[in-house]
């Protein structure tokens, strides 16, 4: 394995001051080894996972530090809310850093067309292992879509870390626990709804998300004895359009249907728009629950139509993933698997600020 040693160039105050990037052997984080392409990296494996907050708790501050490297951030898209409020967090941290005791560590977040360009997205990646960036964060579109990069990067030196998606190759994973995302969803049904038949719109086929968040909303219904019954579940690929005709045809198929539950907010908003044009009464005749916690979703709560969304909270989950990233590349460790929270969200606590309701706080420095 090799890895690179970069110079950067730092100009303050009319002043050039050259600043040496550790090399990656250096990183303790990644001393053991890269992650292995062959194999899916499922972050519910591991043992050892702990929450942000515990990390934090175990770890204190961030070190202050003049060293200099640069982040790379690689999303699915940037025509997804979520995806933007991700992103912003990323930035928004490392802003935070560079002001308050990591001067010299830069960003950049690059995403592909859409959620369904694989190819768009391995070819920002390997544009970013060619750019120079000391690490990458990447939140893919599928499992493999990226593993070509993946091993460029680790054939360069350069770490690769999963955020909200795990994939073939990762060297660690940042993010929320997408099974449990899916109890949320099922326990928040239950406790609310209490009886009917539900239906479910999952995302894009072949993803672990989807298989997570669908089985944990399963899950938390058998496991509470509900009087809930999943009656058909059929993929809309993320997509809202395609989730509003999936959801008209479930309309048409069960005319007593009780609970949608969807992958996303994206779908959940279009199953929101069949219902309405079908003259059904959201929050009443028919419950939506959505995943993510995007703006919109937020609107549309407001609103009195969609009943709830499992919230990830992006934009703090991207300050989170960029805190991580900073931490481990100035030497700190951890295990390979952080949990980001995840909350559900309805008309009952929408008003409260998020960063009430995950007790965020900024880091610290010394």
């Amino acid at each position: 394995m090799k890895f690179r040693k970069v110079m950067s160039v730092v100009v303050a105050a009319a002043l050039t001051v050259a600043i040496s990037v550790p090399a990656m052997a250096d990183v303790a984080q990644f001393a053991d080894g890269w992650g292995d392409t062959y194999e899916a990296f499922d972050p519910l494996t591991f043992d050892d996972a702990i929450t942000f907050e515990e990390m934090r708790e175990q770890l204190g501050a961030v070190p202050a530090s003049e060293e200099a490297f640069a982040i790379a951030g690689n999303i699915r898209t940037e025509d997804n809310v979520y995806w933007t409020a991700l992103r912003d967090g990323y930035k928004d941290m490392i802003a935070f850093e560079n002001e308050n005791g990591v001067p010299n560590v830069t960003i950049d977040v690059k995403s592909a067309l859409n959620e369904a360009d694989t190819e768009g997205q391995l070819a920002v990646l390997k544009d970013q292992i060619r750019d120079g960036a000391n690490v990458i964060m990447i939140s893919p579109i599928s499992t493999s879509n990226c593993t070509e990069g993946v091993e460029i990067a680790h054939d360069d030196g350069i770490p690769t870390i999963a955020v909200n998606n795990e994939f073939n190759g990762a060297d660690m994973f940042v993010g929320p626990n997408s099974y449990e995302e899916g109890r949320q969803a099922g326990d928040w049904a239950n406790e609310k709804v209490g009886s009917g038949k539900a239906v479910i719109i999952m995302g894009l086929a072949g993803t672990d998300v989807v298989k997570n968040r669908t089985n944990g909303f399963k899950d938390a219904l058998t496991d509470a004895n509900s009087e809930i019954e999943v009656v058909d579940e059929q993929n809309a690929d993320w997509d809202r359009d395609t989730a509003k005709d999936v959801c008209a045809t479930f309309l048409k198929t069960y005319d007593d249907l009780k609970v949608v539950f969807c992958n996303n907010d994206v779908m959940a908003l279009g199953a929101v728009e069949a219902i309405k044009e079908a003259g059904l009464t959201l929050g009443e005749d028919i419950y939506v629950i959505g995943a993510d916690g995007t703006d919109e979703a937020y609107d549309s709560i407001k609103n009195g139509e969609l009943s709830a969304t499992i919230s990830m909270f992006p934009y703090y989950e991207g300050m989170m993933a960029s805190e991580v990233t900073t931490r481990i590349m100035l030497g700190q460790t951890m295990p390979k698997v952080i949990w980001t929270p995840s909350l559900a969200v309805d008309a009952e606590n929408i008003e409260t600020d998020d960063a009430t309701l995950i007790n965020w706080v900024d880091p610290t420095f010394e």
